[in-house]
């Protein structure tokens, strides 16, 4: 009977990213699950976490407005922003809600606290969200690869957090003025008395002894300055020494449940024999339960028969118990026996540049010269452990029958080599002179010569080529025939030949980073490259360099900007150097985090890192503020600091607890999708965690210097002017 012709989708290039899009809405679900949870705990009422938890839509919906106009497109890139921006909205409206709640708890009417309580934080909600903005700002304007990745993400933010910092000064004060209501008792009867409202006292109680504690701890700190100061910057300078072991790359291994596997003979092999191997590779291949199918394609598209290729799609990751790495890296073992075939399992590239994650090139005049160094590279890469399956780009050729014209003498019979080729051309493979049409279809004429006088080699001496006038010339007295092997392609780059040598990145190795510095130091000090062949990374290796440039770049911005941006805020040169104080710890935060779990340092941590600097300086901003205030009011700045940090305490750790809450789904990484993501939650959770308990002791230390700084310059500058203006 007839076959039935069956369609089968193979590779579907959605299914990252559906994936993808999938799972960072579920961080983003969950993130306002846990975020909203913490707030409630914390203000122990329902009424104030409704007010609070306003915010999360209102900024989260607006944010898409405002993206629409932009014209972005929901994508991995800005849902990711969503996801990370989930903990950061709503810490405007906490610190609003907490101060206007704290009124009300002192005996104010609604509507009184309300205006005075948003007042009073004003501006160090304007400041916290500023300082946010200013980080990302300049994110979006990095240029290259990484500048394309980032445009959106960096940008996105910034709309979300205008529009809760828009929230936080109407929505949240409005609602506290008319629907906040007095009363504010915990009830402990009845069911949900008795469970969430026991839990809620017991949480109110351990914050009041958070409270009374940190006093203490405070007090102690203000006796003692230098001693915190110097335990900083030890804590500091030893989270440094950690970065150097944290492994740098630019993207973490794909985990996406594909792969390809390339085979590759020696040049000349049958398209036959070629095919006998790759179907014995597939049955190994195709023997384990974790693969779902396989398509082969053996041959390529510039017609060589040696190569073929697979493409393997796993199984979906519930179903079997290895990662995408892991697999791989037990088919690397099963894959030994067929070493003649050269065997190489490498990521489908989700970076478009469809290459390997590692490249370099060796970039010369002299063919031979560059693929011996190539050769070499690539020998020492095979024992390097944080390589695997290493390779080079350069292929012996094909046997060839070359034809070498002699100038003299084609000229002495007018012999021109573009002749000389198009008659060859026309006896071996044909031309085409003329066309035969029948029925309203085309035909080829081709003319060549008969199949068995092809040969040129054997039939050199009795082979004819016309000259100038049309007279036919023996080939044998102008040319002299050469048996050569070409090479199969010719790759240049900058007016030089060059050969590449490519590798996939061992997962857990010592990333891009380690392997480009060993590469650099193997070529510069064991080859010692000769004059006139220089190196240069390529693909991701080459994103790599531009990453750390634009990181370095994004960095120095963000932190000019908040600099700018508190000065103007607090009319001081002097003051943001407190708050900007934070910025150094919240970075190890993030690196001892990353290197206690083993995680890399990549495109994605490297956000976090960026995301820390606005966020970090939060809390110093809430701190400094309601210090400013205090002494304003005419009280003592030991006090004024004391007082403060009792007043500030509360909203800086539900700003951090919900920070961290909104970030937990991202860093446990849910599913395969996400695991590239974890390292990302990881440095944020780590930097929030010791930026929050630092800046609560360092903050306060050093303020007290950098005060008494602002009033000595104070003093000085009232001299200089002997005119008894203000001067700050």
């Amino acid at each position: 009977g007839e076959q039935a012709v069956k369609f089968a989708v193979v590779q579907d290039g959605s299914k990252p990213i559906r994936a993808n899009v999938d799972d960072v809405t579920e961080s983003i679900f969950f993130g306002i699950i846990l975020t909203i949870i913490v707030v409630f705990y914390f203000l122990g009422s329902g009424r104030s976490t409704i007010i609070t938890g306003l915010a999360l839509p209102n900024s989260l919906l607006g944010a898409f407005i405002l993206m629409a106009a932009a014209g972005f497109t929901i994508n991995v890139m800005t849902l990711l922003a969503l996801s990370l921006s989930v903990g950061l909205l709503i810490d405007d409206a906490i610190v609003v809600r907490e101060n206007i709640f704290r009124h009300i708890e002192s005996g104010e009417s609604p509507l009184v606290a309300a205006s005075k309580g948003t007042k009073e934080v004003m501006l160090a909600v304007i400041g916290t969200t500023l300082a946010v903005i200013a980080v990302f700002g300049p994110i979006a304007f990095l240029s290259g690869v990484v500048g394309q990745f980032f445009k959106q993400f960096g940008l996105t933010i910034c709309f979300a957090m205008a529009i809760s910092l828009f929230d936080a000064l109407t929505v949240a004060p409005m609602l506290s003025a008319y629907f906040a209501g007095t009363s504010h008792g915990i009830k402990t009867t009845g069911l949900w008395g008795k469970t969430v409202g026991r839990s809620l006292e017991a949480f109110n109680r351990f914050q009041n002894w958070l409270e009374a504690k940190y006093e203490k701890t405070l007090q102690m700190t203000l006796e003692r300055p230098k001693t915190v100061l110097v335990g900083a910057v030890i804590i500091f300078v030893l989270s440094l020494v950690a970065t150097a072991k944290i492994p740098k790359t630019f993207l973490g291994a794909q985990d996406m449940g594909e792969f390809s596997v390339g085979l590759d003979m020696p040049p000349g092999t049958s398209l036959g024999a070629m095919a006998e191997v790759s179907l014995e590779v597939e049955k190994v291949i195709r023997a384990n339960p974790e693969v779902k199918g396989t398509t082969l394609t053996v041959g390529n598209d510039q017609g060589e028969a040696n190569m073929a290729n697979f493409y393997v799609e796993l199984v979906s990751q519930k179903q079997r118990k290895m990662n995408t790495s892991q697999f791989k890296a037990s088919l690397r073992q099963q894959l030994k026996p067929f070493a003649s075939a050269n065997p190489t399992v490498k990521d489908v590239d989700m970076v478009g540049v469809g290459q390997r994650p590692f490249n370099v090139n060796i970039i010369g005049n002299d063919l031979d010269q560059i693929v011996g160094i190539g050769n070499a590279l690539l020998a020492k890469l095979k024992t390097h452990p944080g390589v695997q399956d290493p390779d080079i780009n350069f292929r012996p050729g094909k046997p060839e029958f070359q034809v070498s014209l002699d100038k003299e003498k084609s000229e002495r019979f007018g012999v021109s080599s573009s002749l000389v080729g198009a008659e060859l051309r026309t006896q071996v493979e044909g031309s085409v002179p003329a066309v035969f049409r029948e029925g309203g279809k085309e035909y080829d004429v081709r003319v060549r010569l008969q199949e068995d006088q092809r040969d040129l080699k054997q039939f050199f001496k009795e082979t004819f080529v016309p000259n100038v006038n049309f007279r036919l010339v023996k080939l044998a007295q102008v040319a002299t025939p050469l048996e050569t092997s070409g090479p199969s392609n010719i790759s240049r780059q900058d007016r030089g030949r060059y050969v590449q040598v490519m590798a996939d990145l061992t997962p857990g190795g010592v990333g891009m980073g380690g392997v480009m510095k060993d590469v650099a130091k193997i070529l510069e000090d064991e080859i010692k490259l000769p004059p006139g062949v220089r190196y240069a990374f390529v693909g991701q290796a080459e994103s790599f360099q531009e990453l750390v440039g634009s990181v370095i770049l994004a960095v120095t911005l963000s932190v000019i900007f908040i600099y700018l941006v508190l000065a103007s805020l607090y009319e001081s040169f002097v003051t943001p150097f407190t708050i900007m104080l934070v910025l150094p710890l919240a970075a190890c935060g993030a690196f001892y985090a990353l290197f206690l779990t083993g995680q890399a340092l990549d495109i994605n941590s490297m956000i976090g890192c960026i995301l820390l600097l606005g966020v970090a300086s939060k809390n110093s901003i809430l701190l400094v503020d309601c210090t400013q205030q205090l002494m304003d009011e005419g009280m003592p700045r030991e006090q004024a600091l004391i007082k403060a940090g009792r007043l500030r305490l509360r909203p800086i750790l539900m700003t951090t607890f919900a920070l961290i809450a909104g970030m937990l789904p991202v860093a446990i990484g849910l599913n395969e999708a996400s695991r590239q993501r974890t390292n990302m939650g990881v440095a944020i959770i780590g930097g929030l965690i010791s930026s929050t308990f630092l800046s609560l002791v360092v903050v306060p230390a050093a303020y007290a210097y950098v005060d008494r700084f602002k009033q000595w310059s104070k003093k000085k500058l009232a001299q200089l002017f002997s005119s008894p203006g203000h001067a700050s």
